[in-house]
């Protein structure tokens, strides 16, 4: 069933601009609460890699540095996707 949510402004326009963007990507009409839940499963699928290479430490004898690494640019890819967003939002609002 259906029912309302409360977002400010701002935070609405950001969901507009990505929910336009998965329009595009998926070339279909989106609904806010696909683009609402394409973000959660985003969120869920990061959360579990980031599991699977924590969990990788202890087997990776000797290659402390290497996981590391790896975990150190996911976290800046992951930033540099949640910049670009922001910035894409700040652009629609110009």
């Amino acid at each position: 069933m259906p029912t309302t949510i409360q977002v400010s402004e701002k935070t609405k326009r950001e969901l507009l601009k990505f929910a336009s963007e998965l329009q595009a990507r998926l070339g279909r009409r989106v609904s806010f609460d696909e683009a609402i839940m394409t973000l959660l499963e985003d969120r869920r699928r990061v959360k579990v890699a980031r599991e699977r290479l924590r969990s990788m430490k202890g087997i990776l004898r000797g290659k402390k540095e290497a996981v590391e690494a790896l975990i150190s640019e996911l976290r800046a890819q992951e930033v540099g996707r949640l910049g670009r967003l922001r910035r894409s939002a700040r652009e629609a609002l110009d």
